[in-house]
């Protein structure tokens, strides 16, 4: 019997398995893959028992096509090698989505390598499984906690300059249509002062998620430092976006924010002309904003670009 082993602190109780392994025979000439033998950490990942497994197929992954595949791709691999006496087999692996003989979602990593060469037509080989979902999810939560603004659960600053740049090139190289929104909430100081930083941060949390509802998926939004938000809108001209702000401005003024009085904002829009810098296009978009500020608030300005009754 092939001997068990396991990862410090796995056990029988249902604890997260170590390496789980398999000895799989190969004939050749035959399409199926059998097991010899299994550790407890593969009866542990799949359910069953050891003398269940023996002469079974093998479970890489617990979708029926997805181990199709792989096998299909193993066999193809060790074809070459079945008349040669010193050939290697170099192994295959990946990373799958699977789901736990209890149902629940996992990443399982696997490797099928070779113990020696080929011997009367016959290949013995081991496939490695690892539980990797403890990693995926730690690696995917810091990087939200990278990416993310934690208070509004938006993009934060530092990701939104990534996402940027990257849109800038885009739009550098296949000429399409790019606009950024920049919005302040007006008077956030006096919310703060009035009712206190939790209202405030309060105030900060309803906004974005109003501003998630009414964005489109490609658009990106972040929270730009304090009440001052910043919308990237892909394939969109200025006066599309103008009319995008104008709808988030009005959706801000009729929102019940948990205050007595309501919120409004001011906008800044502007448009990426061809080959302009990201410097620039945050300079012109800051002085929109400016604009719409000084000339009375809770009002959409482009700069004097484009008029509109409901711009500065």
């Amino acid at each position: 019997m092939y001997q068990h082993y396991s990862h410090p602190g796995s056990d029988a109780d249902g604890e997260q398995a170590g390496h789980a392994v398999a000895i799989l025979s190969v004939q050749e000439g035959s399409p199926g893959v059998r097991i010899v033998d299994v550790n407890t950490d593969y009866q542990r990942l799949w359910g069953g028992s050891r003398e269940a497994w023996l002469g079974a197929p093998p479970v890489v992954v617990q979708q029926e096509a997805a181990n199709r595949q792989i096998f299909a791709q193993l066999h193809e691999a060790l074809h070459p090698l079945k008349d040669s006496a010193h050939g290697a087999f170099e192994g295959i692996s990946g990373r799958e989505v699977s789901r736990h003989h209890d149902g629940k979602r996992r990443h399982v990593e696997w490797r099928i390598t070779a113990m020696g060469t080929c011997h009367n037509g016959q290949f013995t080989l081991v496939l490695t499984q690892r539980d990797v979902t403890e990693q995926m999810e730690k690696e995917a939560q810091l990087e939200r906690l990278a990416t993310t603004d934690m208070l509004t659960g938006l993009v934060n600053r530092s990701q939104f300059d990534m996402v940027l740049k990257n849109e800038f090139n885009r739009q550098h190289r296949y000429s399409r249509p790019l606009s950024l929104i920049m919005l302040d909430l007006d008077y956030f100081k006096d919310i703060n002062d009035n009712y206190g930083h939790d209202v405030g941060d309060q105030v900060l949390m309803e906004l974005a998620d109003l501003l998630k509802r009414n964005l489109r998926k490609a658009d990106c939004c972040a929270r730009w430092g304090g009440e001052e938000f910043m919308l990237l809108a892909p394939e969109t001209s200025l006066e599309q976006a103008v009319r995008l702000a104008d709808k988030i401005r009005g959706a801000i003024k009729h929102t019940a924010f948990p205050l007595q009085s309501s919120v409004t904002a001011s906008f800044g829009v502007v448009e990426v002309h061809s080959q302009e810098s990201v410097k620039s296009v945050m300079k012109r978009v800051d002085n929109a904003l400016y604009l719409a500020k000084n000339k009375g608030r809770d009002r959409v300005s482009t700069g004097g670009l484009l008029s509109s009754a409901k711009q500065a």
